[in-house]
């Protein structure tokens, strides 16, 4: 197929890019090129976008909401407008089920119902994505780095980044889905079992305290997480060791 994959360079993009770059004729466009959505011209058509350009984050959404909404809403809808008649697999959140919260979740909220308008298209709720090479300044990168000042007691469902990109093939040729599909593990972990020597901050009023991908409409297509995550080792700095659910590492 040919595809289009927005924020190819990024967390997500990058790695679904080199999982199909082999098999399928990709473009790309990605601000750290230079190319915003907001201005870019597309002249071309494709088989297929996979839209995972935007930004990402409660916290900083609450800091600058205007540039979520520009970035994730504006930015959605000239691309839904656009390829109307394409199917797009784009990046939604699994804060859309409580997108009164944060500037974040509103601007997926609003995404999805662009979506709905325009075509065939199907939002990937992504839960809480991790891998060994984690975004910098996120959870998982402070975590390992040592750089973790607090936990909550929320509870995330954590999936791997590998197990999302198989969970965006197994979707490429399902024509016939629409709407949303959550993409996690459906194993949520409480965050303050990751460094219980942290203080735990309570006082989390934008942020939703429970997560758990519904995998249900996944697995019936063939999709199976393979990395559970349980607890990052103590030695952080130099040891990227998972263990699973299970206690084994992976």
């Amino acid at each position: 197929m040919k595809i289009l994959i927005t924020g190819h360079k990024g967390f997500i993009g990058s790695a679904i890019w080199n999982r199909l770059k082999d098999s399928h004729q990709l473009f790309g466009i990605d601000k750290k090129d230079g190319n915003d959505i907001l201005d870019y011209v597309f002249k071309d058509d494709y088989d297929l976008i996979i839209h995972l350009a935007g930004l990402s984050g409660v916290r900083e959404s609450i800091k600058d909401p205007s540039a979520y909404w520009f970035n994730n809403v504006e930015a959605g809808r000239k691309l839904f407008e656009r390829y109307k008649d394409t199917r797009i697999l784009y990046a939604s959140s699994s804060t859309v089920y409580q997108p009164h919260l944060n500037p974040y979740a509103a601007s997926k909220y609003m995404l999805e119902e662009l979506a709905a308008c325009h075509g065939e298209n199907l939002g990937l709720r992504f839960h809480t994505v991790w891998s060994e090479k984690p975004r910098k300044g996120m959870f998982v990168d402070k975590l390992l780095n040592g750089n973790l000042e607090y936990v909550t007691n929320h509870y995330r469902d954590f999936v791997h980044i590998e197990d999302v990109c198989d969970a965006i093939e197994i979707l490429l040729d399902k024509d016939y889905l629409k709407g949303y599909i959550d993409i996690g593990s459906g194993m949520p972990v409480k965050i303050s079992e990751f460094a219980p020597e942290l203080p735990i901050r309570l006082n989390t009023p934008t942020e939703r305290q429970f997560t758990c991908a519904n995998i249900e409409k996944l697995s019936n297509l063939g999709f199976e997480p393979k990395y559970f995550i349980k607890k990052i080792l103590t030695n952080r700095k130099n040891d990227t060791n998972i263990i699973d659910i299970n206690g084994e590492f992976v």
